[in-house]
């Protein structure tokens, strides 16, 4: 299969605002379209990784179509995923996806409702899902009867809650994202172990010792004395899930790496 010059599309999209100016919109959209359609291509021969690529370069326009599909995509990927590539393309799949939610992308809205209907990445919350999933329907009437489904799984007082939520998100006042964006590793800690016992798995960091749902206070070198408030999220043979208070990333770990 002949796919377009990466290079040259990159090059393009990067220079997207002044090729506009000069050369018009019909120039900058084309390079748009080829990324689409390589997208396309790569998706339907099974590429995933290749696909998520071109999606995200026509993503960076600010193209609503391209940050769905880069979000449906790396979703995809993550649930036939495992261990840390889970994780990681469940985060960006998400932000993609609540980037073009929050700008009523009706697929985007439909696509969150699914993932808060069946806790996926996300805790299970079905009054959000009925809100996502509403605005979808007013945006495109072919979600309704998904709408119609749902609305069985909840009670009046709920839906009332529900249909107040997407009033205030169609009237500008989006949430905030529903998964908190995720880097992989952090300088400045290391896990040095895990034991895993009766009441679950534990894990050394940075000399101290903690289990899901704990918070404790690490120093960030041998002879440092700056310290950091660490709590813990998730832990798997191979990673644990942490977050540093103050800062809004999650940082997912390696177990016995930086």
């Amino acid at each position: 299969m002949k796919t377009p010059n990466r290079q040259f599309l990159c090059a393009l999209l990067l220079w997207l605002g002044t090729a506009t100016a000069i050369v018009g919109a019909p120039t900058a959209s084309k390079a748009i379209d080829e990324l689409m359609e390589e997208g396309k291509a790569f998706a339907s021969s099974g590429q995933l990784d290749a696909a998520a690529w071109a999606y995200r370069q026509a993503a960076k326009t600010g193209n609503l179509n391209a940050t769905f599909a880069a979000g449906e995509v790396l979703f995809l990927q993550a649930q036939s995923g495992t261990g840390r590539e889970r994780i990681l393309k469940l985060a960006e799949g998400l932000g993609y996806l609540y980037s073009a939610a929050t700008n009523r992308h009706a697929p985007a809205c439909a696509e969150l409702a699914k993932a808060l209907q069946n806790g996926i990445g996300v805790a299970t919350n079905l009054v959000c899902a009925y809100a996502w999933l509403s605005i979808a329907a007013q945006r495109n009437p072919a979600y309704r009867s998904e709408l119609d489904q749902l609305v069985t799984r909840l009670d009046p007082s709920e839906v009332l809650q529900a249909q107040r939520i997407a009033h205030d998100y169609l009237a500008g006042h989006w949430p905030a994202p529903v998964a908190r964006p995720v880097e992989q590793g952090d300088s400045r800690l290391q896990i040095q172990g895990m034991t895993v016992g009766k009441n679950g798995a534990l894990i050394i960091l940075n000399g101290g010792t903690m289990g899901v749902g704990e918070t404790i206070d690490v120093r960030t070198g041998k002879t440092s004395g700056a310290r950091l408030v660490v709590s813990c999220f998730a832990i798997a043979p191979d990673h644990a899930l942490v977050a540093v208070a103050g800062e809004p990333n999650l940082k997912l770990l390696a177990i016995n790496s930086r």
